[in-house]
């Protein structure tokens, strides 16, 4: 007798990590350098990733190599700039900047316009884990705040089914 327990198919659990990085690019190596080095974050680099999409509900991005999910992460820095990115309810990703709005955790230093885009994407990591923060994303608007980061916000947005 074969029950639907015996055939289903559970596919083993991704690794997860602090930070995946993706792409090959000169940005990328030198961000995975120093979030190992001065940060002694866990950082898997991929050069070979199809797509990336954030889960809303565990607040980690998923790492996909054809349908497959390789890897989970808190951190995404995409190294590579080409990439199919799927943020937070379907928001549209600028192609010039180095964080932003729907993207969490998402740093594009390979496409950003500072003029130290890897130290600021190691910074604000290390601004985070010194805050006790752990989800950052870009404002809409930059509110005038004497912040370190006012550019950014580190609350997660409250749920339309809270309010009431």
């Amino acid at each position: 007798m074969t029950t639907t327990a015996s055939t289903s198919v559970s596919h083993p659990p991704a690794p997860e990590f602090d930070a995946v990085v993706l792409g090959r690019s000169f940005a990328s190596q030198r961000v995975s350098a120093r979030l190992r080095d001065e940060l002694r974050l866990a950082v898997h680099e991929i050069g070979t990733a199809s797509a990336v999409r954030y889960d809303d509900i565990d607040h980690r991005w998923e790492i996909l190599i054809g349908g497959t999910v390789v890897g989970r992460a808190k951190f995404v820095v995409d190294g590579h700039g080409g990439l199919t990115l799927q943020g937070r309810d379907g928001a549209a990703l600028e192609r010039d900047a180095l964080t932003v709005h729907g993207f969490p955790n998402l740093f594009r230093p390979i496409v950003g316009t500072r003029t130290d885009s890897v130290g600021y994407t190691v910074s604000c990591i290390e601004y985070m884990r010194s805050n006790g923060l752990d989800y950052v994303e870009r404002r809409l608007r930059t509110p005038v705040a004497d912040d370190d980061y006012p550019e950014l916000s580190f609350d997660r947005p409250t749920p339309i089914l809270w309010f009431g």
